[in-house]
């Protein structure tokens, strides 16, 4: 019988009673597992995971057990069946019922001990199938009742998630965009002063700065839209070979707004590394955005570097820079949206949904991220990324043109 098959548990005191009143199950649609020693139902009943061997085949837990007095009546006095039976969980919610003969005490205590029902002796297989059919009926509609509020449950707390996330969102849209927009209008309205003061060379420098703060706030409305449609399925990924790792890390850097400015930057790609399997658009983000938080925790003259190397099964990538660190505290949540609300070094507010785009779009391709930092002496982001490189495949990806 097959672990998926739905079946009943007859512990007769003798197998041909036993078969007797499997052949009744058929009816029902249930197969009859029928067992006449005591050990052996205490073996097969023990929890799934503990099966194994001959009996792994049958560790799914029945639909129903059905128990004869006869073979109940072989257990020590000390114990009872039916109690060990019923306080198994993975038997808790199947229906037990008990052949037992005409004799108040024995069914009483029986039915204290947990059974659903007391059928007395002698009877007929239609007696005991009616039951049967009566408890598993209540049992399905009971079992449909618990996994619709289940699904209910699921359904409110993710409800909850995604008002929680909008509120966060409209907290942060008041609050932590107020700064970089009152900067943009600002250094506008100084550039009309200038202009009118005959300055050409110092419009320029703050309509430069203007637009640097407008492509960060742009940036953050990309990874806001894309964290969304991440968590939602709906980011396009498509996957491709890449056959330099380098170049794509340095195309990164180019994307990261006001590019390395007043820092020293490092690229060290292992030649196994190179040659990687992924959607470049994805990563080259994550290596812009880990770029980008790289240089904005670091000060001017700081250093920061790229690395790749394979390891396992698999390739590590990594972005370390010496600037301020993160506090270990902090370390866990960084990658959840809106937890790494603080100020950088120079005074930019982060609102942390660049790193919850890194871990999405690096989950997404089977990987994991992590950060190793200490106050006052750097970072190092690291992320891993398996190797599914096509064997004999080109390269359907040209860094350059992505």
């Amino acid at each position: 019988m097959a672990a998926s098959a739905a079946h009943v548990l007859i512990a007769s005191g003798s197998l041909e009673r036993g078969e007797a009143l499997n052949r009744v199950l058929g009816e029902l649609r249930l197969e009859g597992r029928v067992i006449d020693e005591v050990e052996k139902l205490l073996y097969v009943t023990r929890a799934p995971a503990a099966q194994g061997g001959a009996d792994a085949q049958a560790a799914a837990p029945p639909e129903a057990v059905v128990i004869e007095h006869s073979l109940a009546a072989r257990v020590p006095e000390s114990l009872d069946i039916v109690y060990i039976l019923r306080n198994r969980p993975h038997l808790a919610h199947a229906p037990l019922v008990y052949l037992g003969p005409l004799d108040p005490e024995v069914e009483a205590r029986v039915v204290t001990s947990g059974a659903d029902a007391y059928v007395t002796l002698p009877t007929q297989p239609a007696v005991v199938k009616a039951h049967l059919e009566r408890l598993l009926t209540r049992r399905r509609a009971e079992r449909d009742m618990r996994e619709a509020l289940d699904r209910a449950r699921r359904f409110e707390q993710a409800l909850k998630e995604s008002e929680r996330m909008k509120d966060d969102l409209i907290h942060m849209l008041v609050h932590d965009l107020k700064s970089p927009i009152s900067s943009v209008m600002g250094l506008l309205d100084h550039s009309i002063e200038m202009m009118r003061g005959g300055d050409g060379h110092g419009v320029e420098e703050m309509l430069s700065l203007a637009r640097s703060e407008s492509q960060h706030l742009l940036n953050l409305a990309a990874n806001i839209l894309d964290v969304r449609r991440m968590k939602e399925g709906h980011m396009p990924y498509a996957p491709a070979v890449i056959p330099s790792l380098t170049s794509l890390a340095k195309e990164a850097l180019g994307d990261v707004v006001g590019g390395p400015k007043d820092r020293n930057f490092g690229f060290l790609v292992r030649p196994e590394a190179e040659r990687i399997y992924g959607d470049p658009k994805l990563l080259r983000r994550v290596l812009a955005n880990l770029m980008a938080n790289a240089i904005k925790h670091t000060r001017r003259g700081g250093y920061i570097d790229f690395r790749a190397w394979r390891q396992d099964d698999g390739f590590v990538l990594s972005v370390r820079d010496d600037g301020e660190g993160i506090p270990e505290a902090d370390q866990k949540r960084i990658f959840n949206a809106f937890e790494q609300s603080r100020h950088t070094v120079h005074d930019r507010y982060d609102t942390g949904m660049g790193l919850t785009f890194c871990k999405l779009a690096v989950e997404k391709h089977g990987g994991r991220i992590w950060v190793e930092s200490k106050v006052g002496r750097g970072s190092t982001f690291y992320f891993t990324l398996p190797d599914l490189v096509p064997e004999g495949a080109e390269a359907d990806a040209v860094v350059g043109n992505t």
